[in-house]
């Protein structure tokens, strides 16, 4: 086989890989989702993880409650990375660690301080 097909094959098989996670990731992560675990630095945190909870809906709409603080706006999902718009805010990025249909982890990074969020499907 010539190296030029070599590299479109490989290319394909790549385009179609990342296609199918980002499709994956997309379905996986509508529902309810709520924390269980809030690590700063890799240490556990005084931040809230139980009273944190997110809903993504199959529209590209989710709700964020933390503590009772509600936030609204809109999402999309691509490849590994979760971009939200609160309305009438700018767009925050967070990368998805992981996705499952039961676990949800959040890598963040807050003021150079590296953050994994844990929530587990409702």
């Amino acid at each position: 086989m010539k190296a030029s097909h070599v590299c479109f094959v490989s290319g394909f098989f790549l385009f179609f890989l990342i296609s199918c996670t980002n499709s994956e990731n997309n379905k996986l992560i509508v529902g309810n989702w709520s924390g269980t675990e809030w690590l700063v630095n890799g240490q556990a945190s005084d931040l809230d993880a139980k009273g944190t909870h997110f809903t993504f809906n199959d529209k590209g709409d989710y709700t964020f409650d933390y503590s009772g603080t509600k936030e609204v706006g809109t999402y999309k999902v691509d490849n590994d990375m979760l971009f939200t718009t609160p309305t009438n805010q700018q767009e925050i990025k967070v990368r998805i660690a992981k996705l499952t249909k039961d676990s949800l982890v959040f890598e963040m990074n807050r003021g150079g301080q590296p953050e994994l969020l844990t929530l587990l499907r409702k």
